[in-house]
């Protein structure tokens, strides 16, 4: 596990094509409503809580931190064993402290297979005990207009007590706000210099921005507008960046398309998996956007670009609207060297089974690739387009089989003390013996804290009584129920990478 140090929170915060493959020595085949829950736990936030109180929302250039202790690892350490971590060191036209980029495209060697991009390297004096240090990004939900929506958090160090909330050091800039961010976002990814996107999101609620994407610069930390896409309110689902293509993608939750935008915030193509469809550049749909969510079935959320495929969820059916004839799936269809996809290539690469039995699941709403090749899809409980609720869903794992096809193991990470409490958010930390990291609802539920946050459980999976818990806005006497959104963890450039997938 890269682990976790006590100290401060701070207010002030994937992807080979064949050419990409062949570099490597590989060989390619040609609203806050919660319907359930358990009982006893209520719903709402008080946003960061008095542990950082004091940041002033009119300052626009430092942040503060929150926690018990102070970070003290110096630039470049890793505890343990596992692959070497030099960050801050490494060749290339390196722009965020980890190592030069030695891949096509932007790619360094552990972006090609699936981690996510480099290190924010905050110039903000309130950040400078990060620098150099495993960190995870996270978005959230805020119920107040000056409450904050995004975070970085320090997980590096020795693994703490497991099964307790561990005060980890936070940093969130205080122009970080709903205000910020027009109320709602979820899908987060970096890109391979370590700037942060973020996209406007429906599934808490509401937004007033549904058709924003939004940058985090790497060394301002300052929020920009990214890109805007013709949307008029359903939002977006998660946010993928290419290091192979250099580009972004983005899944549309009106059109039911996945937008391919450059570095510049242009489209470049779009693709509609119901439809079978790629358009290069903008799309020309009739009576779009029409400001309704496209149906169920052609609706697409979790996108990850991976070995020269994208993957992707779609969308069939949630606690409130089961369906007996179809179930939540992933897809793969496979890129070109522009990242454009071909949609005669697209393949289901796996169903999601109902839950502990059920006759119903979740969408998947993030998927990652691990250290060791596996995947990993976590689900978000919904009962409607803009409704989401909570304890009816968990983080899958999966292997891929010798044809291509990947097979659900299962419940191997259990979520929360109330368990299959995931909120949809996962990424892993590239290390060898290295850990997974969810974002959750009661992680720790009454004993005696109330964690809502994410959760750090080692490789091969667990539950609460062997994982670290963290808070996410460091307030443990009240819940934040359905508040969690997404995480992601830069990589070191230079993280060993995944096995290739067997032939198939």
């Amino acid at each position: 596990m890269v682990g976790l140090r006590s100290g401060p929170v701070t207010t002030a915060l994937r992807y080979a094509s064949a050419a990409s493959l062949a570099w490597l020595g590989c060989t390619v085949e040609p609203n806050n409503s919660s319907a359930s829950g358990e009982e006893g736990e209520g719903s709402g936030s008080t946003g960061i809580g008095t542990a950082s109180a004091s940041a002033s929302a009119s300052d626009t250039t430092a942040g503060t931190t929150v926690g018990t202790a102070s970070a003290s690892a110096g630039t470049g350490e890793s505890s343990g064993g596992g692959p070497k971590f030099d960050v801050g060191e490494g060749g290339g036209s390196d722009e965020s402290g980890t190592t030069g980029y030695d891949g096509p495209g932007s790619c360094r060697m552990s972006e090609v297979f699936g981690a996510a991009g480099g290190y924010p390297a905050f110039t903000d004096p309130m950040y400078s005990d990060f620098l150099g240090k495993q960190v995870l990004v996270m978005t959230s939900y805020a119920y107040q207009a000056n409450d904050f929506e995004l975070r970085v958090i320090d997980i590096s160090g020795d693994p703490p007590p497991p099964n307790m909330n561990y005060p980890a050091p936070i940093y969130i800039h205080p122009t970080w706000t709903s205000a910020t961010f027009g109320g709602g976002i979820f899908g987060l990814t970096l890109d391979s210099y370590g700037n942060i996107y973020a996209a406007a999101s429906r599934v808490y609620g509401s937004t007033t921005t549904p058709s924003t994407i939004y940058k985090v610069d790497k060394d301002t930390a300052m929020v920009s507008t990214f890109a805007t896409i013709p949307n008029s309110g359903p939002a977006f689902g998660n946010i993928n960046y290419d290091c192979n293509s250099e580009t972004i993608r983005v899944v549309s939750h009106e059109d039911c398309r996945i937008w391919q935008l450059d570095m510049s915030g242009d489209v470049v193509s779009t693709y509609h998996h119901g439809q079978g469809d790629v358009s290069i550049g903008a799309p020309n749909d009739a009576n779009e956007p029409d400001g309704q969510f496209c149906p169920l079935g052609e609706r697409m959320w979790a996108v990850q670009a991976h070995y020269g495929k994208l993957y992707y969820s779609v969308w069939w059916e949630d606690g409130g609207r089961q369906n007996a004839v179809q179930e939540n799936e992933i897809w793969s269809v496979d890129l070109d060297d522009a990242g454009i996809p071909d949609p005669d290539t697209a393949v289901l690469a796996a169903t999601i089974p109902g839950l502990n039995g059920a006759n119903y699941s979740n969408p998947v709403s993030d998927i990652s690739f691990a250290q060791t090749g596996w995947m990993l899809a976590a689900e978000r409980t919904m009962y409607a387009d803009n409704q989401t609720s909570a304890h009816q869903s968990t983080t899958y794992e999966l292997q891929q089989q010798m044809d291509g096809s990947w097979f659900v193991v299962g419940t191997t990470y259990v979520v929360g003390e109330l368990p299959n409490s995931s909120a949809g958010g996962v990424d892993h930390d590239f290390e060898a013996e290295g850990y997974v990291w969810m974002t959750g609802d009661a992680l720790d539920f009454y004993t005696p804290d109330v964690v809502y946050g994410v959760q750090g459980t080692p490789y091969g999976g667990g539950t609460i009584t062997t994982s670290t818990l963290i808070d996410h806005d460091a307030e443990v006497t009240q819940q934040d129920k359905t508040a969690l959104g997404d995480c992601e963890i830069p990589i070191p450039g230079d993280a060993t990478p995944p096995p290739p997938p067997p032939a198939g």
